[in-house]
Order: structure tokens, then C-alpha cells, then sequence
């Protein structure tokens, strides 16, 4: 069956929602949202790796989406395009947040987001140059509606014989960056499959006692569990936190692994001092 995701894009896109490309050095609008090329540093040392990010500016009430959108919506893209020896990893995701697409529970971003980007360069790049990088991204952004967008970005950064200078983006790229999951070492974590249902149980490692969010939620990295169903843990003397959540039709067929972050529904600090988890659990199957 095709992703919903992209069955909401070809919907979107035959009922002649607005799409555009527009082209750009610096901000671009978009419907009601801004986005632009943005680096943690003014120029860039040979064989030196920084922050890039793509900035997104979101209108009040609009929002776009997480690399995991849930059953509906879209995850942003980016496609670079560099100078010979240049390379860029893949987009490092701040923490999501629970959006509304319409009536239905999806991941994405309200406000303004950075989608962080290191940009690595060649150990024969030549100082006193100029890098001139563009990239092509995609977004889809919803309120009520949903619009599909792109927009064509490019950046230039002096190439300089020592590591650069913090630039003003520096700060929120660092913020987007202190939010990303830490590694489990709190919480040993079984999964267990049973029909349409996942029982996500997280023990407190024997000698510690975690603090978890006040509300804690899953935020599922693939899909597999539904966004639009309502989770709602349990919490035991003895520390334990036990979900019982809903599998997606749209999530990937015979997964091996229930992968997430365990954090606050609204994706921000709620005052318990709990931080986003990364958690990867084998899924165990229910004898029949």
C-alpha cells in the first residue's frame, strides 16, 4: 500500500493546492512559511565541518512536519547541490512536537525550527575562495489546509585557512542541536507485539531512578505506531513505564525493532528535568 504521506501530497496536489518553486539567496516565502540556508560560522577551513541548517519560519496556527510525520502530512527534504569534494550528512532532527493536521495527531514543528545539516570540507579546499552551495527544499505546510512547497536556497561562505568565526545563527543552530535524544542508559526496555498492538515497557535501570516527563510520549522514527491513537502510560511504585500502543497500516511490514524518543507530547521541557531518549527495542512476538 502506498505511504499516506505521500498519498496526501498527490491528493493535495490534484485538488490544485498552491505548490511553487522559488528561487533565492537568504529567506524565501512561501505561503506562511519563510525558509532559507542558514551556518553556524561565517567561512568554512579546509576540511572543517559545521552547521548548516535549514531555517523555517512558520506562521501562527501553521506547521510543518517531522521525518516521521505520523499518518498524515509530509517530512521535509533537502537536496544539495555542492562543489566537487564537499559533502553534507544527513538532516539531524530536533525534537518533534505533537501538530494537528485537520482533526488527526501528527510530528512536526510550529514556530521557527532549524533542520541541522554538517557540511564537511575537502582537505584541498582553497582558502581565500568562496564556496557557493544551493540546495532544493521540500516541505509541506498545514494549518486547516495543507500546501506542498519548494524552494530553490543557495549559500555563500568565505573559505578561510583556519576554522571560522561564530556566525548569528550559531546560537540557534546550538539550541536546535541541545535538544536532539540522548542515548538510552537509563531504562531497560522490552517490546511486545500482539496483533495490532505494542506493549512498550521501560524499567529503570537496577540502581538508578529516573525522572520521566510528567506526560511522557512516544514519538515513533518510522511510522509504525499510529499517531492519531491516543497514548496514555502507566506509571508503577516501582519506577516502571508501560505503553500500550497502535500499529499503522502505513508503518514498514515485518519490523524487527520498535524505534523512537520517549519525551514530552509537547516536545519542550515540562519541568521534570527529563530529556528526549533515544530508544531502539527488538520487538519480541507474541506466541499464538
Amino acid at each position: 500500500m502506498q505511504n499516506f504521506s505521500h498519498l496526501l501530497l498527490a491528493i493535495a496536489t490534484s485538488l490544485s493546492l498552491p505548490t511553487a518553486v522559488a528561487t533565492a539567496e537568504g529567506p524565501v516565502r512561501e505561503g506562511a512559511l519563510i525558509a532559507e540556508i542558514v551556518a553556524a560560522k561565517t567561512s568554512i577551513a579546509p576540511g572543517e565541518t559545521i552547521d548548516l541548517a535549514l531555517r523555517l519560519a512558520h506562521d501562527k496556527g501553521w506547521h510543518s512536519y517531522w521525518k516521521s510525520p505520523g499518518i498524515v502530512g509530509l517530512g521535509t527534504a533537502i537536496e544539495w547541490k555542492l562543489p566537487a569534494g564537499f559533502t553534507t550528512a544527513p538532516i539531524r532532527w530536533p525534537q518533534p512536537e505533537t501538530v494537528k493536521m485537520g482533526p488527526y495527531t501528527a510530528y512536526g514543528y510550529h514556530d521557527e525550527v532549524f533542520l541541522v545539516v554538517p557540511l564537511t570540507a575537502p582537505a584541498d579546499a582553497e582558502p581565500g575562495t568562496v564556496l557557493r552551495l544551493s540546495a532544493r527544499a521540500t516541505w509541506m505546510c498545514c494549518a486547516k489546509t495543507c500546501h506542498p512547497a519548494s524552494a530553490d536556497l543557495s549559500l555563500t561562505l568565505a573559505i578561510s585557512a583556519n576554522p571560522g568565526k561564530a556566525s548569528l545563527w550559531q546560537k540557534p543552530i546550538a539550541a536546535a542541536r541541545s535538544t536532539f535524544a540522548k542515548t538510552n542508559t537509563l531504562w531497560t526496555a522490552t517490546a511486545l507485539l500482539e496483533k495490532e498492538t505494542i506493549t512498550l515497557r521501560l524499567q529503570p535501570v537496577e540502581g538508578t531512578s529516573p525522572t520521566p516527563p510528567k506526560r511522557p510520549y512516544f514519538f515513533c522514527h518510522d511510522g509504525l505506531i499510529h499517531s492519531d491513537v491516543e497514548q496514555r502510560p502507566t506509571r508503577t511504585d516501582d519506577g516502571t513505564l508501560t505503553f500500550t500502543l497502535s500499529t499503522s497500516e502505513f508503518g514498514p511490514k515485518n519490523p524487527t525493532h520498535l524505534r523512537g524518543i520517549l519525551y514530552t507530547r509537547s516536545g519542550k521541557p515540562d519541568g521534570s528535568g527529563a530529556q528526549p531518549i533515544e530508544l531502539k527495542v527488538p520487538l519480541t512476538q507474541h506466541p499464538l
